[in-house]
């Protein structure tokens, strides 16, 4: 079986910093552990920025009754 290799510390720590600022509780040790492995501002700006954009895309795509431009999918459910 091979070996498991780690993502490198800057790979790992985006995903970690992202997942902070989804949940709201980002802390400054957090920022700085990033920056530590050269994670820089422009990176965190665009992870912050990202998920904003989604989410301000979806309350305008409600507001304006977007149509859905692919077919509708029903949820499963275990009968």
């Amino acid at each position: 079986m091979p070996a498991t290799r780690s993502p490198p510390p800057h790979a790992a720590a985006v995903p970690d910093l992202s997942h902070a600022i989804a949940r709201g509780h980002i802390r400054e040790t957090q920022l700085r552990a990033a920056r530590a492995v050269g994670v820089t501002d422009a990176e965190m700006a665009e992870v912050a920025g990202n998920p904003a954009l989604n989410i301000l895309t979806n309350y305008f795509n409600v507001l304006a009754d977007t149509d859905i431009e692919w077919p509708v999918v029903t949820p499963h459910t275990d009968a």
